[in-house]
């Protein structure tokens, strides 16, 4: 298969750069919590907050990721340990509970929303190209979707200001709350498709491996956008996976066919 029915794509890390966004959400959270002043965290905890923006999964996480910065825990371990030691550790240092910092950093990026949203737009942006492929492919046979944990109203507006006319109903986000690839199978079944006809693009390699393991999906094209929040050691892991394809943004930007000899080779596993 040299192209997809269906072209599924996340959407922070793969169609937007959000990473200026969350810093900022971020560091209205941490103000409330630790207290400080200025529209942002000192410029070198800044720069160290968006080098290790891959390493974070969820919104909560980020001003957890910001105090250990702030507190001084060296970066490189950061980027190794966050998940599995550091972000725990904050946590009970400071007696703070994920289901309390959701609500918290949820309410303060829609009080920023609502307040202004043309600052909170413009906090993000599409990556170099990905306006112009898109419209493309709307205009294309394959069928576009963006599943997306953001809300989508949210990802639908930055599209639009991106100057991509994005159909509403193409845009799944958190709203409906299930893993990823249960929505891939939806996908399938609501477009009459196989899953030989689907290829999926994302930044998180954590998110393709769920995905790879599931039997059923077996047959869905599945590749890591390596322009978004990806670590080099995860790139490195996927470049021998036989199955998850590395792409590159100028790769994406392209017609299908550049999208790796090896993607179109596998015929219906891609």
């Amino acid at each position: 298969m040299t192209e997809p029915k269906i072209l599924a794509l996340d959407f922070d890390g793969v169609i937007c750069n959000s990473a200026y966004e969350g810093l900022q959400s971020a560091w209205r959270v941490y103000r409330e919590i630790w207290g400080g002043t200025g529209d942002g965290p000192p410029a070198e905890a800044a720069a160290a907050y968006i080098r290790l923006r891959p390493t974070l999964e969820i919104g909560w996480e980020f001003p957890v990721m910001l105090r250990a910065i702030l507190e001084g825990v060296p970066e490189d371990a950061l980027l190794r340990e966050f998940q599995t030691k550091w972000r725990s550790r904050i946590l009970e240092e400071h007696h703070l509970i994920p289901a309390d910092l959701t609500a918290r950093f949820d309410a303060t990026r829609d009080a920023w929303i609502q307040k202004d949203l043309g600052s909170w737009l413009g906090c993000q942006h599409l990556y170099p190209g990905i306006a112009e492929r898109l419209r493309g492919l709307l205009q294309s046979r394959t069928q576009v979707f963006v599943i997306t944990t953001k809300e989508w109203r949210y990802a639908h507006l930055i599209m639009e200001k991106g100057g991509v006319p994005f159909s509403a109903d193409r845009v799944w986000g958190k709203e409906r709350a299930r893993p990823k690839a249960d929505l891939l199978r939806v996908l399938r079944q609501e477009q009459g498709v196989d899953f030989g006809d689907i290829w999926f693009v994302e930044d998180r390699l954590k998110t393709l491996r769920s995905i790879e393991r599931v039997t059923d999906l077996k047959a869905v094209g599945l590749f890591l956008a390596t322009w978004g929040y990806t670590t080099p050691a995860e790139q490195a892991e996927a470049a021998t996976d036989p199955r998850i394809i590395p792409l590159r943004l100028e790769q994406f930007c392209r017609d299908f066919s550049a999208w790796t000899q090896k993607a179109v080779s596998r015929g219906g596993a891609a």
